[in-house]
């Protein structure tokens, strides 16, 4: 392709467009998060090489990329370069960046995962969902009022903060739970942090008819937690909504996907689509433990507990795609997760029946990231890096995300986000050696090859498995935070926050429940954003 670059109206004519197309800003989440394009997916230039293969698989898929002004020094311009390298072969810059596409007059939103919430804000309207107010609910519970809460998000972020009480179902695993009771007057609060997987949860559970009495708790945690209202970490929440019946769930799911004509697609199926070069295919496993089997057969990536909905803006980078998701036999939960995507309508969601396909793995794409870095330098386990640091010979970088490193960190190491090795400059020159980690080792061997590039005297190593390994056997972390030992600012921090504490953590909540009631509305006045919602005269 051309080195020409793309016009700001000629990306949005693409936009409003049926072809495929991968829009990514390269820019770190703390940019983008300032303000992006609404169908712009965040693709920072510190983890690109590390991701774009599982986020845009076709090498000759039509790529857009932009940063803030399409400097020829820019990020735009070294993960051009980057990507071509890899294969890639329909790479173009967005002409003058995002300054001209806002000059030109073309929306930008602020804020991270942006579609996927204004999309549940789109749908708490369309479907008129139920809206249980955190007053009410204080009231139900005060009075003995049958309730129960059940928060809607992975256990992971349901033990981070979760409302006194509350159950933990995540995702579609609501949905294949048996909702009996004999009170009428019994109310099945649905929450998550703030609004969407809430919002998400109790909108399935009405429409497939086995909770009628769902209702969203409005704002969720973060509310309630501002209503001084009691919320709990660590939470071990009570099991005890059974589980509902294979055939029952079967039968919930042919009636979803026959109401909504969602589509299907057999192994053959699946074996002619992933034949079809022209054509990006994404396969999700939506089951909650990961099967080796569909992993080996049709290359699916496991995304457990319902959340493809909510992180689709992280897994799927290009548009107009296929997807095809694989479930257990009753095909419940792929066939909500086909619901919902197909209503965003971003990709083309099929449903897999029957089962799995042989084998047919493709082999592995010219330059793809494993034929990168056949250079990197030596790998060291955690027992000779801890000899190499107790003799103080060696100084550890720490290249994973800054929330990992937040959260516990090898002592003593360095943080920098990879886009460049240029900070390391101030490390030499060491009579040591210079040993990169991350959470798993991938990203510290590609920073280990970048850095023994630039500096072919330098002596450079990465830990064999990361940061991860290190505590595996037996290696204490640590989380202090030094200034000192920041090579590189927090600038993949989009401004979560859940990593907001003491005492501006109300201020910042408050502002952030403000945005997020906002949001839906300003996307909405977006023509290139267009949901397709289902005629509600076809739910029960």
């Amino acid at each position: 392709m051309s080195d020409a670059g793309i016009s700001p109206q000629a990306l949005r004519d693409l936009l409003l467009g049926p072809t495929e197309l991968a829009l990514l800003d390269v820019r770190e989440a703390r940019w983008f998060d300032a303000g992006h394009p609404n169908l712009a997916r965040n693709a920072p230039l510190s983890t690109l090489e590390l991701h774009i293969r599982a986020f845009v698989p076709r090498l000759d898929t039509d790529v857009v990329i932009y940063d803030a002004n399409d400097a020829d020094d820019g990020p735009a311009a070294a993960a051009q370069a980057l990507l071509r390298g890899l294969g890639y072969s329909g790479v173009r810059r967005l002409t003058g960046g995002l300054q001209a596409w806002v000059a030109s007059g073309h929306p930008v939103i602020d804020g991270y995962n942006t579609l996927v919430k204004a999309f549940g804000d789109g749908v708490r309207q369309h479907y008129d969902t139920p809206v249980l107010p955190l007053a009410e609910l204080e009231a139900r519970r005060r009075g003995g009022v049958p309730t129960t809460v059940i928060d809607a998000r992975p256990r992971a972020e349901y033990e981070f903060l979760s409302i006194d009480g509350a159950r933990n179902y995540p995702g579609t695993e609501l949905a294949l739970r048996r909702f009996a009771s004999g009170d009428p007057d019994h109310v099945w609060a649905i929450n998550c942090f703030s609004r969407t997987r809430g919002i998400i949860g109790t909108t399935t559970l009405r429409l497939l008819g086995c909770a009628p009495a769902a209702a969203f708790v409005e704002d969720g945690v973060m509310a309630w937690g501002l209503r001084g209202a009691p919320v709990v970490q660590n939470a071990v929440p009570v099991d005890d909504v059974p589980a509902e019946e294979p055939a029952v769930l079967q039968v919930l799911a042919e009636d979803l996907r026959s109401r909504y004509g969602l589509k299907c697609i057999d192994a053959k199926g699946l074996v002619r689509l992933r034949a079809e070069s022209d054509k990006t295919l994404y396969v999700f496993d939506v089951r909650p433990l990961a099967d080796p089997a569909a992993a080996e057969a049709c290359a699916a990536r496991h995304v457990p507990g319902g959340q493809l909905l909510m992180h689709f803006e992280n897994l799927v980078g290009t548009r107009n795609a296929r997807i095809v998701l694989i479930d257990d036999v009753h095909l419940l939960r792929a066939s909500i997760t086909a619901f919902w995507l197909t209503q965003l309508n971003q990709a083309e969601v099929h449903v897999l029946q029957g089962e799995l396909p042989p084998a047919m793995l493709p082999e592995a794409p010219q330059g793809a990231v494993a034929d990168q870095a056949p250079d990197a330098p030596e790998a060291l386990d955690a027992h000779r890096l801890a000899e190499l640091l107790e003799a103080g010979r060696a100084q550890v970088v720490d290249v994973g995300p800054s929330i990992d490193y937040e959260r516990g960190h090898l002592p003593g190491a360095y943080f920098l986000l990879p886009a460049s090795v240029t900070p390391l400059e101030v490390l030499l020159p060491s009579d040591g050696a210079i040993v990169f980690t991350s959470p798993d080792g991938a990203a510290a061997r590609l920073a280990a090859r970048d850095a023994q590039r630039r500096w072919p005297d330098a002596t450079v190593a990465w830990l064999e498995g990361g940061t991860q390994a290190w505590q595996a056997r037996g290696h204490a972390l640590e989380s202090e935070l030094r200034a000192s030992r920041l090579l590189t600012p927090f600038d993949d921090d989009w401004g979560s926050v859940m990593r907001v504490f003491g005492p501006r953590r109300d201020a910042v909540w408050d502002a952030y429940l403000r945005w997020e009631r906002g949001l839906g509305a300003r996307v909405a006045e977006d023509p290139t954003v267009q949901f397709r919602f289902f005629r509600q005269s076809a739910s029960r």
